[in-house]
């Protein structure tokens, strides 16, 4: 989906990253995480698409493009929720009506209802266009939440009064670091993080957060639209796109064009740090870095 325009962009580039880097609960390696959710479907509008996002980082999110004069995407549209309903929370359905939110679906770039993408870890992807037989959905439903937790993006949502909710219970490091980034303090933030794992170096979760941190502090206040843009000539040009390329969610694009200039780096060396950096903000388990970190293997020796 390289037409999502800025607007979406926007909403993609740091509120999937802010999610986990300030919202997520830390609830220790191996525990399934669970947000609760006043239903496990919506109709999708401008002012909940950061919501969705945040949903994705936990579970794969469907978004069917419909419109009420279209009945083949009203039919697509009563399976899928008919499945949602019963998917124990294992994925979730935002509904997009193109006629009464054209700019969001412009954002997409997707204008034809019975029109399906995904959105994993804040990424959107196309689908499949046109309705299904509710066993051909039930098949390719179960293959994409196996791909999502393939991903770690293995949680439970479940159904219940968000407004009642009780706060995430963190440590009071963690608290500060919360604290620090909710108001624009990435650097303290920071430098909690690189204390933390002072004390815990081999700890993976610190590892990851410290690395998204990062990066939401180099990416935060710049003009997305203008650094995804540019045409980047030296090394420093190159990493500081590649970086903007993660925040929107496209590590291909962004492990790609590190690797292929690590030919005619100036600095390997620093190159090769950018890259293990971006890849700990990733995730390790993602399928973008497990095959970047072939590529630069093969170009290191």
């Amino acid at each position: 989906m390289s037409e999502l325009n800025s607007s979406i962009r926007g909403a993609v580039d740091l509120s999937a990253l802010a999610n986990k880097v300030v919202k997520e609960k830390i609830d220790g390696k191996g525990a399934v995480k669970t947000v609760t959710v006043p239903a496990f479907s919506i109709e999708l509008s401008e002012q909940l698409v950061r919501s969705v996002i945040e949903i994705s980082n936990v579970v794969p999110v469907i978004v069917s493009f419909w419109d009420s004069a279209s009945a083949e995407s009203i039919s697509l549209n009563s399976k899928l929720e008919k499945l949602s309903d019963s998917s124990a929370g294992t994925w979730f359905l935002a509904k997009l009506d193109v006629i009464a939110q054209p700019k969001l679906a412009e954002a997409f770039g997707i204008n034809t209802p019975a029109t399906v993408a995904m959105i994993l870890a804040g990424e959107p992807r196309p689908l499949f266009q046109g309705d299904q037989s509710e066993t051909d959905l039930i098949t390719f439903l179960d293959k994409l939440i196996e791909l999502a937790k393939s991903q770690g993006l293995d949680g439970r949502l479940v159904v219940g009064d968000t407004a009642s909710q009780p706060e995430p219970q963190l440590s009071p490091n963690e608290q500060a670091a919360l604290d620090a980034m909710e108001n624009g303090d990435f650097d303290s933030a920071v430098a909690i993080y690189q204390k933390e794992l002072q004390e815990r170096p081999n700890d993976e979760t610190l590892i990851e957060r410290l690395a998204q941190v990062k990066l939401v502090a180099r990416t935060y206040s710049g003009n997305l639209e203008v650094e995804l843009a540019a045409n980047p000539k030296t090394q420093a040009e190159l990493t500081r796109k590649a970086d903007y390329l993660l925040a929107i969610g496209d590590a291909e694009t962004a492990f790609k064009l590190l690797l292929d200039y690590f030919d005619q780096a100036d600095d390997r060396a620093q190159l090769i740090s950018h890259l293990l950096e971006l890849f700990n903000a990733t995730g390790k388990n993602h399928p973008a870095v497990i095959q970047a970190r072939k590529q630069l293997a093969v170009k290191m020796f």
